[in-house]
């Protein structure tokens, strides 16, 4: 069944260099789907998409770059120039088509050996979900979340996110390199260290993390950041940091934390705090 939900996003920041309000306005766009592989749907993939896509960005040039981007983190290159419920129904229809083509023959194979319906579906019923959401809007940087899960059977499925920073002045991409300033990887990870531990109830030292589960030595900056009014988030998807059964790793580094790092554009600020609100 495929839904359309018209939800409209207002994200509206306050310029302090140009006096003029920058308004940022998102449609919601969702997409639930299913294929199958035989008459009486024993087997089948579970199809969730969904995003928020930016439909008003001043001037249109920031709006059109912005917008071909996040088409490309969600969906890849074929996708970029389509319009977003388009391109959710022509990615969903890409899944359904693999799924068939991967799934059916092993199909055939399990039923020619007698395999029972538990066991099939143990194998055969997988689930593919897509998001895209804005995370926030911080002194004209817009941080957008795309959150990926995929069951292809077996024990657990697999989940990543993904975080694309965007200057709402020119449309560009920000990393690292954009918000800090020259030379911060060794105190950027040193706070990454410090608020791990002391966001964690039961990790007192550093030297504990590695008896938590952690490989302290892969916890540094990874450029999978967004930028939030509590600061800035960084998250470290399943095995990066730690084993699967440890899940993802989410660390804040507050902005007074942050602050002797960032860049000036970032420190002095271009914008007031945002204010997030829905109409319906």
């Amino acid at each position: 069944m495929k839904k359309f939900l018209p939800l409209l996003l207002v994200l509206a920041v306050l310029s302090s260099c140009h006096k003029k309000e920058t308004t940022v306005v998102c449609e919601q766009f969702t997409l639930d789907d299913a294929a199958y592989l035989t008459d009486d749907q024993q087997d089948s993939l579970t199809i969730n998409l969904a995003m928020e896509y930016p439909t008003q960005i001043y001037p249109d040039s920031v709006k059109d770059r912005i917008q071909k981007d996040i088409m490309l983190h969600l969906f890849g290159d074929a996708f970029v120039e389509m319009e977003p419920q388009q391109a959710l129904e022509a990615y969903a229809a890409m899944l359904k088509t693999e799924y068939k083509l991967n799934n059916q023959p092993l199909l055939e194979e399990l039923l020619e050996n007698g395999v029972d319906e538990e066991m099939r579906g143990a194998i055969l019923c997988q689930e593919q979900s897509l998001s895209g959401s804005v995370m926030g809007i911080v002194k004209d940087i817009m941080s957008y979340g795309v959150e990926r899960y995929v069951f292809l059977g077996g024990p657990h499925g697999n989940n990543y996110r993904l975080f694309v920073n965007f200057d709402l002045l020119s449309g560009k991409e920000l990393r690292e390199k954009d918000i800090f300033e020259e030379d911060y990887e060794d105190q950027l990870t040193e706070l990454l260290l410090k608020n791990m531990v002391e966001q964690n109830d039961e990790i007192d030292l550093i030297k504990d993390l590695e008896m938590a589960g952690y490989n302290v030595d892969d916890i540094h900056p990874n450029d999978n950041f967004y930028l939030a009014e509590e600061g800035i988030t960084y998250v470290f998807n399943p095995y990066e940091i730690a084993p699967y059964s440890m899940g993802e790793t989410e660390i804040l580094i507050p902005w007074e934390d942050a602050e002797p790092l960032l860049q000036s554009h970032v420190k002095e600020g271009r914008t007031l705090p945002y204010f997030l609100k829905k109409l319906f």
